[in-house]
């Protein structure tokens, strides 16, 4: 008998262990739910840290508005969620910042566990035009005519998509009241902002308009790490000189050498030294009357790279404010890299006028023109809503001291300056979410007030669906026109 108790008690341990481990491995980084207690934790964290020290406190809404709303945001959480759940929610609370630099992220476990995983695509590909979506291209390789290139799409599972559309934006962060940056993201990545937050069906059904009816099709989606790439952007031109390091590539759009074109792809802290020196040298020797800066689809990079690019076109020199008022990360416990914050007050410090105005450390940089192969003839810029942060410090001081024509659609960062400088990341403690958070207030001191809007063009284009069937470049077609 004691052998038969012992046997049994070992084999209802053996039994409780498995099953808890059963149910740790069935509680994943997706399913596992967080309690209210601990999802209004992570808020305390993220209004202690926000007050703290973000810069947009008091540019669009007061000190006391964030106080009071996260506050709210914080009561909110009363129902236990998952790590996608809360995130969803943060992102909305985070976008009452109207700062395109603030982000939250999912956890580092989260990303990992993802990356193992397939999941569900729709084969057909949709891009959102003027608010409505349209097909653009399917990823089945044999021929398919159930639905045909260019279609409006009426609904996806019962959603309208223009319903889809307003609720996927609202997940998009831009500096300001800005819309155009919502819309340019939303384009480039709607087949994967309506799968994340409407779900991953394994059957689509989608209405779409076939010249006065609307007709249905139902198909199955297909299993995939991530959604295999289609060409929303021009055609690659072999005819463009590539500083790849620079991130920058130039051509000439006449055989006389009057027109250059330069593409600055990002703002980079790599070799942008040499590619301006050599790229102004020519226009020089070439006596080049025109200079076309794409700024398109730039998402910023290095103050340094911009400040040098703008002191060979500005006739006198300008100034650009950096503020903060921390002088060490808060919450320290939460972050890393205080040593790069400090290190870069050292630099700012070096380079600038420090000035102290109620705690808040003011560095105020001055851009000097260069003298040496100095461009003074008419500049054309290309923008639109995906030119952000240092690619809109550039067009702000070139448009607002009439150094040049824009062309294209608002930037998405605000014409009088955005918060970064530099971005630690904060660990909530709970949930592991990453909350993105700017130390600096970049200042653009030519449009010293508040807009709430990106640079406007001289001239608006707009993009039609048959243009981005036929990839068109209706920018570069309007500067041409001008020139001519």
């Amino acid at each position: 008998m004691p052998v038969l108790k012992r046997f049994l008690l070992s084999l209802a341990f053996v039994f409780s262990f498995f099953s808890g481990f059963s149910q740790v491995k069935k509680e994943n980084a997706f399913t596992k739910k967080y309690s209210p207690r601990a999802l209004q934790q992570d808020v305390s964290v993220i209004r202690d840290v926000v007050l703290a020290m973000h810069p947009a406190l008091g540019i669009y809404k007061s000190r006391e508005f964030y106080r009071t709303y996260y506050d709210s945001v914080k009561s909110s959480f009363n129902d236990s969620l998952t790590e996608r759940d809360f995130r969803l929610r943060l992102k909305l609370a985070i976008d009452q910042l109207h700062c395109g630099h603030t982000e939250v992220l999912y956890s580092v476990k989260y990303y990992l566990a993802s990356n193992k995983l397939k999941f569900n695509y729709s084969p057909y590909f949709f891009v959102p035009v003027q608010n409505k979506v349209y097909l653009l291209a399917s990823l089945n390789k044999k021929a398919d005519t159930l639905i045909k290139r260019g279609e409006e799409i009426v609904s996806i599972n019962g959603i309208p998509t223009d319903s889809m559309l307003r609720y996927s934006k609202r997940f998009i962060t831009t500096d300001g009241y800005n819309v155009t940056g919502k819309d340019h993201y939303i384009k480039y990545g709607f087949n994967t902002y309506y799968l994340s937050i409407f779900g991953r069906p394994d059957t689509f059904t989608v209405e779409y308009k076939r010249k006065d009816s609307i007709r249905k099709a139902v198909y199955p989606a297909f299993k995939a790490k991530s959604l295999p790439s289609i060409p929303l952007t021009l055609r690659d031109d072999s005819l463009y000189k590539v500083y790849k390091k620079a991130r920058m590539k130039y051509r000439f759009l006449d055989e006389d050498k009057k027109t250059l074109v330069l593409k600055i792809e990002s703002f980079s802290r790599k070799k942008f030294g040499n590619g301006y020196r050599k790229i102004f040298k020519m226009l020089k020797e070439n006596n080049s009357e025109n200079l076309v800066i794409d700024l398109r689809n730039n998402g910023g990079g290095s103050l340094e790279n911009s400040y040098r690019l703008l002191s060979y076109l500005l006739d006198s020199s300008r100034t650009q404010t950096l503020k903060t008022g921390i002088r060490a990360y808060p919450y320290r416990q939460y972050t890393k890299g205080n040593i790069l914050f400090k290190l870069m007050r050292f630099g700012f410090q070096l380079i600038a006028k420090k000035k102290t105005i109620n705690d808040t450390d003011n560095y105020i940089y001055t851009i000097k023109p260069l003298k040496k192969n100095h461009y003074n003839k008419k500049v054309f810029v290309l923008i639109n809503g995906g030119s952000f942060s240092a690619s809109c410090l550039v067009a702000a001081y070139l448009k607002y001291q009439n150094r040049a024509i824009f062309v294209g659609e608002e930037t998405s960062g605000a014409a009088e300056g955005c918060n970064a400088g530099i971005t630690p990341y904060y660990k909530l403690p709970n949930t592991r979410i990453r909350l993105r958070m700017p130390a600096f207030r970049v200042i653009n001191d030519v449009c010293p007030a508040v807009t709430g809007h990106g640079i406007m063009p001289d001239y608006p284009v707009q993009y039609g669906i048959k243009d981005f069937l036929m990839r068109k470049d209706l920018e570069m077609e309007k500067v041409k026109e001008l020139i001519r």
